[in-house]
């Protein structure tokens, strides 16, 4: 059974959000729908005197439901949306602009900057430079006038990737040289905190007896810094369908959850289990706040927790609740999310998954339980693939065909991986190194990549084809519709 309470509103807080993104809604514009809504519950609330009246108007709190939030979604959007330069500062732009250095990208003309610019509500700037000492938390002091709207790059590149640049935030982009680049502090913000803590636990990574290609990816799948893997191994993976394992997703919070509380066995074998889910769900959000929040380990760690606090309280989950709510939190903290390729595919798969995988599942769990565990790894591959290709295709311009036997024989060795990943970085961490858990992260990596490399055969059975904007709404529309079709009894 499903409740549709979470639903209705995220899909009305995300309806709001698209209309004022896509018109440039101003906020007081959210404030109509707010009114009426408030008007209509305060009107229900009158007539709730009389229960014959009550139980007529039942399904107008709907009405007021979709209205509160679809107006929260409006105003949530336009206040968060970053200004350009010249709305921010008007016609005396000042000549220099400080900037917040929020990520560095080691390219091979130098470093590739990602910076916040002070004063804008937000604004981003993409900025090549040379090499410098620059670290994320950095504030450094740029010259304005070598900053270009992404709107004047009227190349086909340009125009292709501006509309993803511009639903991130980033609005401009340049070429510095790392002489006009000035150091003017450092944030206190405390994410940064955690970005250095991380930056500690990768240099100890680096610095071990692992090979440079199994360092690069283990700071990948296990720390969120896919900078280190170079571009030919990002393609290797892309090709193969199994892009999703170096990006920290619901699979790995899920790995990680499961694998804390086998840790915390000796808690609940002193009869405290709930202490045990406790401190597995502070350290899965450390571990999240570690990583740099990131969209869909936010939203799986957030489904992590319902599970967790449902098992505590001794009340029962659904994960389509959890899913809902989850992308409730994440739109209200940050409207901007509903435009990341990221958070897209975190939320479709998910989805699709609670929505198709166990109803065509064929197989009964009581008795074929090694057989529908089989043929559930099978469906959910498809379902997930099935669910995701549009989206993969109008991002990355690729579909994988390959994508079925590469997930099916590959990603099972990833549990596995991880765990060890984590006990031999938590060694590293403490000073120690355990050399032969080394050599099976090397191991390992060796039979993933060339793994990969075989089942995917390459370029020969990629094809490459953006889908356009009109192309995925429909599948996606044409989706949730077999969705509420397959699911209709279990909604209440």
């Amino acid at each position: 059974m499903m409740h549709r309470g979470p639903l209705i509103p995220v899909l009305s807080l995300a309806g709001g959000i698209s209309l004022a993104k896509i018109l440039g809604l101003t906020w007081w514009w959210g404030g109509f729908p707010i009114l009426l809504a408030i008007l209509l519950y305060l009107y229900l609330l009158k007539c709730s005197t009389d229960p014959v009246a009550t139980f007529k108007m039942g399904k107008w709190h709907i009405v007021w439901v979709v209205l509160l939030f679809f107006g929260i979604g409006i105003t949530d959007e336009s206040l968060s949306r970053p200004n350009s330069l010249e709305k921010s500062f008007g016609e005396k732009i000042p000549e220099y602009l400080y900037c917040e250095v929020t990520g560095i990208i080691t390219k091979t003309y130098g470093e590739r900057l990602d910076v916040i610019i002070d004063g804008t509500n937000g604004a981003k700037a993409r900025i090549r430079t040379g090499a410098n000492d620059l670290s994320t938390g950095d504030i450094i002091k740029i010259p304005s006038n070598r900053l270009n709207s992404i709107a004047e790059d009227t190349t086909h590149i340009g125009r292709k990737i501006m509309p993803m640049l511009k639903a991130t935030g980033i609005l401009y982009s340049g070429w510095i040289s790392p002489k006009r680049i000035e150091i003017a502090g450092r944030s206190k913000n405390l994410r940064y905190l955690f970005i250095d803590i991380r930056e500690n636990i990768e240099t100890k990574i680096e610095r071990s007896h692992l090979s440079k290609p199994t360092a690069d990816f283990l700071k990948a799948i296990l720390m969120g810094d896919k900078t280190g893997l170079d571009e030919q191994t990002r393609l290797t993976f892309a090709q193969g369908g199994i892009a999703h394992m170096l990006a920290l997703s619901g699979l790995h919070i899920g790995i990680l959850a499961g694998f804390l509380i086998l840790l915390m066995m000796p808690i609940k074998l002193a009869g405290r289990y709930k202490w045990g889910y406790i401190v597995a769900l502070v350290i899965l959000w450390f571990y999240v706040a570690l990583t740099g929040f990131a969209y869909s380990s936010v939203r799986a760690c957030i489904m992590t927790s319902f599970a967790f606090i449902g098992i505590i309280a001794e009340r029962k989950n659904f994960a389509g609740n959890a899913l809902s709510s989850a992308c409730l939190l994440i739109l209200l903290v940050d409207p901007g999310a509903l435009f990341d390729a990221g958070f897209q595919l975190s939320v479709v798969c998910v989805g699709a998954l609670i929505a198709f995988a166990t109803p065509l599942n064929p197989i009964g769990h009581r008795h074929h339980p090694v057989l529908v565990y089989i043929c559930g790894s099978v469906i959910a591959t498809l379902v997930a693939t099935g669910a995701s290709w549009v989206l993969t295709s109008y991002y990355f311009s690729q579909i994988p065909l390959m994508f079925l036997p590469t997930n099916l024989l590959l990603l099972p060795i990833l549990p596995a991986y991880l765990s060890i990943g984590t006990v031999y970085t938590g060694f590293l961490c403490v000073g120690k190194e355990i050399r032969w858990l080394g050599k099976l992260l090397d191991h390992g990596y060796d039979i993933l990549l060339k793994g990969t490399e075989t089942l995917s055969g390459g370029s020969e059975y990629v094809i490459d084809h953006q889908l356009p904007l009109w192309g995925v709404l429909l599948w996606l529309l044409a989706l949730s519709a077999a969705a509420v079709i397959l699911n209709r009894k279990n909604f209440t």
